[in-house]
C-alpha cells in the first residue's frame, strides 16, 4: 500500500516537472520572438490575445503550439492583474 502511494505520488511529480518544462521552453521561445520586436517602433498588443498571437506567428514563421497559446493567456492575463492593482 505504502509503496503504490509511493509511485503515484511520483507519477505525479514527474508529470508536473514534464509539464513544467514543456512551459520553459515555451517561455523561451516566446522570449526570444519577443526580442526580435523593436519596442521603440512597434506597439506589442498585450490587451488583444489574437493581435498578439498573429504579431508572434508572423515572427516565428509557423503557427504557435499549444503551450506557447496558453503562455500568451497567462501572460494577458498577469498583465491585466497588474494594470488593476491600484498604485498608491
Amino acid at each position: 500500500m505504502n509503496q503504490e502511494l509511493l509511485v503515484d505520488i511520483e507519477m505525479d511529480v514527474k508529470y508536473k516537472i514534464y509539464t513544467e518544462q514543456k512551459n520553459l521552453v515555451a517561455i523561451k521561445n516566446l522570449k526570444e520572438l519577443l526580442n526580435q520586436i523593436d519596442h521603440e517602433v512597434e506597439v506589442i498588443p498585450y490587451k488583444d490575445k489574437e493581435k498578439l498571437s498573429r504579431l508572434l506567428v508572423s515572427l516565428k514563421g509557423q503557427t504557435l503550439s499549444d503551450v506557447e497559446h496558453r503562455m500568451i493567456e497567462r501572460i494577458i492575463k498577469k498583465r491585466n492583474e497588474k494594470e488593476e492593482v491600484p498604485s498608491f
